[in-house]
């Protein structure tokens, strides 16, 4: 018999000390989560150096936005919720809106998450494509809509209940994502292994070789990039949807490990918010400096000085604009 319909351990409580372990690493990592992504979302938007006004950090900062959100409430309230459940004082609103807030954010992070990837794919793969369909506003759209269907297809939990709309996200969200992640990934190391042939056949042109060197470098850079990201998504999610399918599958299973599948799955999602800072912005040098202005409040200051413009020469001493945002 399927658990999607009913929970059959409803009225069985969790340990104490287990309610408590999870309530205390939820709040550690709704700390985390919010320090590092209200540092993403900053260095967006206020932009001190002139240096993040790209589609990436659009999406970057999206990607954020939804990791905020877990910190300062999904996060949060699943400490709480664990403690009063295990008090036996939990309110069944303030269960529906733990679980909204939870699911609208994560929903918002993994969808951010696959257009970054997305947008890396046509950066590398297909440079003019890129610079002619893919600005700024569009990239901050395209944020726009992540939310807004994150909010509608989480509408769905009021029809079909928590334990059925876990399962959805596990198979829709999470193996949407998991495979644009494979996709990109393969797609990139295969263009960059194209590139490192025709590097070679240009040692006869120095100023073609080094310019191609330059781009095949920076390219490696994404790709690791995105690599680390693969690798973490699947360390933290792949876990929590085999726990998923524990507590809707395992017919045979007592209600106490059913408890300790709920919490390792929730633990898991919320550790993948709190590392996503790191992955998508400490490892890049333009988000790095921007950290620093802010955390030494130099972004006002340097707010109110009038702009000036980052631009990179080539060896000939023209100005060209990087295809690519600066990835260290």
């Amino acid at each position: 018999m399927s658990l999607l319909n009913q929970y059959p351990c409803v009225n069985f409580s969790a340990p104490a000390y287990l309610s408590f372990a999870t309530a205390s690493f939820a709040l550690l990592s709704g700390v985390v989560a919010s320090v590092g992504n209200l540092l993403v979302v900053l260095a967006v938007f206020l932009d001190p150096h002139k240096e993040l006004r790209s589609s990436f950090s659009y999406f970057v900062a999206s990607l954020g936005f939804a990791d905020l959100m877990v910190g300062l409430f999904a996060a949060p309230m699943g400490a709480v919720y664990p403690i009063t459940a295990g008090l036996q004082q939990a309110s069944q609103r303030f269960r529906v809106w733990m679980h909204l807030v939870y699911f609208i954010s994560c929903t918002a992070s993994l969808l951010s998450l696959t257009a970054l990837a997305l947008e890396r794919y046509l950066a590398i793969k297909y440079p003019l494509f890129y610079r002619s369909k893919l600005n700024s506003m569009r990239a901050f759209f395209v944020s726009v809509v992540v939310w807004i269907i994150s909010t509608l297809v989480t509408l769905l939990y009021f029809v079909v209940g928590y334990n059925k709309f876990r399962f959805v996200f596990a198979n829709t969200a999470v193996v949407l994502t998991l495979t644009v992640l494979i996709f990109t990934n393969s797609k990139i190391f295969k263009y960059l292994r194209c590139q490192v042939h025709q590097w070679d056949r240009l040692h006869g042109n120095p100023a073609k070789n080094l310019a191609l060197q330059r781009a095949i470098e920076r390219e490696k850079r994404v790709t690791k990039t995105l690599l680390v990201n693969l690798i973490l998504f699947l360390v933290f999610y792949l876990p929590s949807c085999v726990c998923i399918y524990i507590v809707n599958f395992c017919t045979n299973c007592d209600c106490l490990f059913i408890q300790y599948a709920r919490k390792i799955q929730w633990v898991f999602v919320m550790a993948n918010s709190g590392v996503n800072p790191f992955v998508y912005a400490w490892k890049l040098e333009n988000f790095r400096k921007a950290f620093k202005s802010i955390l030494k409040c130099q972004a006002c200051s340097r707010r109110s000085t009038p702009d000036s413009t980052i631009v990179e020469l080539t060896p000939s001493g023209r100005h060209t604009t990087n295809p690519f945002p600066p990835h260290e």
